[in-house]
């Protein structure tokens, strides 16, 4: 199955999901002094934020390996509710702005993203007033100013991240910036780009770039740029698992997966109650383990494909997504959904209450009756 790419990263790291395919980790807890990146090579650019990092394509653009974005459709105009929102801020202290749009930014449609970009470059809706051009252009540089920033402390924190050296200071740094609430969209765009730039450089170097197993990154102790970034970017994602709805985090561990047998053991594993079974020890003794419950319920699951499914379609209404990689993103979802099916029909039979109550939870979500359904509109 073709997993979420790493630009769906970058979107989804605001609805508490994050996805890669990536599994490989440093070997001898020790990073190599000589694969560290410098400020000046570790990439972050304004561009990307507003709509190319989104669901743009399987690859998230970065410097020097610029490749051409795709062009973006055209925005859609804003309504009046939200122009007469945008006039309101622009009213307020400059200061009190920014503080503003920096807590709120996670939760401004893309849509209204795009608008205020294009307002900063002279590109305005038809129809709206001169006060309320003025008012878009003052909040869209707002706006500006706190991405910009937010990418700063974002490139800062891969920096820093890299410079840790040993695996065990790296997790604690990790789990650090979790609690400090800095493994966000800005984060999570920085490392992608990186990720493309070094996977790009690899190639052009006539190494391979398939994926290492564990335990086997790079040459003995000497581990390259890429196979580190990806242990971070894979170590950041297992942190936010933690920390999201049990179902997002299932949902992210199972897009991240690239091989079906290791996902049908992992939806055996979360989403189906475990039987008792007797293991013995070292020593020869027999012990008894008890069963349990589902560590997901199915239900938890639904939930996170209907947010998934959504906020995907969300993007791509807005005109950050063309219509090709959000239909791959959904059909990998969809993917996941069939397996996880066959999982519960397992775990539970085939004439279970839950598995009828997953099937018909996921019907509007992969086959809704309208067009104007939520999973095709959006939000």
């Amino acid at each position: 199955m073709k997993v979420a790419t790493l630009a769906f990263s970058s979107l989804l790291a605001t609805l508490d999901i994050q996805v890669s395919s990536f599994s490989t980790v440093v070997p001898n807890g020790r990073c190599s002094s000589s694969t560290f990146l410098s400020p000046s090579n570790i990439r972050y650019g304004r561009k990307y934020v507003f709509w190319q990092s989104a669901v743009a394509s399987d690859a998230v653009a970065s410097e020097p390996h610029d490749s051409p974005a795709p062009a973006p459709l055209p925005a859609k105009p804003l309504s009046s509710e939200e122009l007469d929102v945008i006039s309101s801020i622009a009213k307020t202290d400059p200061s009190s702005m920014q503080s503003f749009l920096m807590s709120k930014l996670p939760k401004i449609p893309p849509n209204t993203i795009r608008v205020l970009r294009s307002a900063t470059e002279g590109d305005f809706p038809e129809a709206i007033t001169d006060e309320q051009k003025s008012h878009m252009e003052l909040v869209g540089n707002s706006l500006v100013t706190v991405m910009d920033e937010n990418l700063t402390v974002s490139r800062d924190l891969l920096q820093s991240l890299l410079r840790c050296g040993e695996i065990r200071k790296l997790d604690a740094a990790i789990a650090k910036a979790l609690k400090a609430d800095l493994l966000d969209m800005a984060f999570f765009t920085v490392l992608s780009m990186n990720l493309r730039d070094a996977t790009i450089e690899e190639r052009e170097s006539g190494k391979s770039d398939e994926p290492q197993e564990e335990g086997t990154i790079g040459s003995g102790d000497n581990p390259g740029r890429l196979q580190i970034l990806q242990h971070i970017y894979t170590r950041c994602q297992e942190e936010v698992e933690k920390a999201v709805d049990p179902g997002v985090g299932l949902l992210n561990k199972l897009l991240r997966t690239e091989q079906a047998s290791i996902r049908a053991n992992q939806l055996s594993h979360y989403l189906c109650p475990q039987a008792p079974k007797t293991i013995k020890s070292p020593d020869g003794k027999e012990v008894q383990l008890p069963g349990s419950d589902a560590l997901v319920p199915p239900g938890k699951l639904i939930k996170a494909f209907e947010n998934a499914v959504k906020q995907i379609r969300t993007v791509e209404q807005s005109g950050a997504a063309d219509r090709t990689a959000a239909v791959g993103l959904v059909e990998s979802c969809r993917q996941v959904a069939v397996e996880a099916r066959l999982a519960i029909g397992e775990g539970y039979g085939i004439d279970s209450e839950e598995l009828k109550e997953f099937e018909l939870g996921l019907q509007p979500v992969f086959r809704p009756e309208s067009a104007d359904s939520e999973y095709i509109q959006g939000l």
